[in-house]
């Protein structure tokens, strides 16, 4: 897989205390649409997504109690390249937990977990764009 940009995706039970240690504690602006569910911070370019426990379950298709060690996304160009990288994955021993297709705010994604028990989503989103060092752009 082209891993241009990498999204570390993480369960939290509280998202709006990690905002408090974050945006006030640390300074960080978020960065992406924020809510009481998820909330964004990019940082070159990998971007933290902080995500409600029970919101990252419903989208991944697991359970809370069988969530993944670690989520990772990687955000290609176009939906082609979700579809093939998706496909590669899985057929490289990925377990499907959500299949491949257009989800809100725009961004079109398939959930998998590796053999060791890590989550991934393989995404592309026109609100995310990458620019041309690879990184996504500033601008929204």
């Amino acid at each position: 897989m082209d891993q241009r940009l990498s999204m570390v995706m993480v369960g939290a039970k509280d998202v709006a205390a990690l905002r408090t240690f974050y945006e006030q504690g640390l300074g960080w602006v978020s960065w992406g649409p924020a809510s009481g569910q998820s909330v964004m911070y990019k940082l070159g370019a990998t971007v933290l997504v902080f995500l409600d426990a029970r919101y990252l379950a419903a989208e991944s298709g697991l359970p809370v109690s069988a969530q993944p060690k670690s989520l990772w996304a990687i955000f290609m160009n176009s939906k082609a390249e979700v579809d093939a990288a998706f496909a590669r994955a899985v057929g490289a021993g990925g377990t499907v937990t959500s299949p491949v297709r257009d989800r809100h705010l725009g961004i079109y994604s398939g959930y998998f977990m590796d053999p060791e028990g890590n989550g991934w989503e393989i995404a592309w989103s026109p609100t995310m764009p990458l620019d041309a060092g690879g990184e996504l752009a500033s601008g929204r």
